[in-house]
């Protein structure tokens, strides 16, 4: 059998070939896992800042959950949830500038 690769994002593995990992990595499946992955060491400015241009979405606001979840364009942040994530950005900025 031949060489095999294995996707860390995804947790799967195909023969590895120039065809197979190109569709693979340019597959929605990789790319979505890739994304989340990278979001989780996102600061919490820019995720702030990302979700202040962001309008509410409405039907998370109305029912509490959403088809698109991550993938939603909308905001599913409450103004509770902004004001937190504020103060944590805030929080973070006065510790850089006391450890300098």
């Amino acid at each position: 059998m031949g060489k095999r690769y294995f996707c860390d994002y995804c947790d799967r593995s195909f023969q590895d070939n120039l065809h197979n990992r190109k569709k693979h990595l340019n597959g929605v499946q990789h790319l979505r896992a890739k994304r989340v992955w990278y979001d989780l060491f996102r600061d919490a400015a820019a995720i702030l800042q990302e979700e202040q241009t962001k309008k509410p979405c409405r039907k998370f606001l109305q029912t509490g959950q959403c088809d698109f979840g991550s993938n939603c364009r909308f905001s599913h942040m409450t103004e509770q949830d902004l004001e937190k994530l504020s103060a944590q950005v805030q929080g973070e900025s006065s510790n850089k500038n006391m450890s300098r």
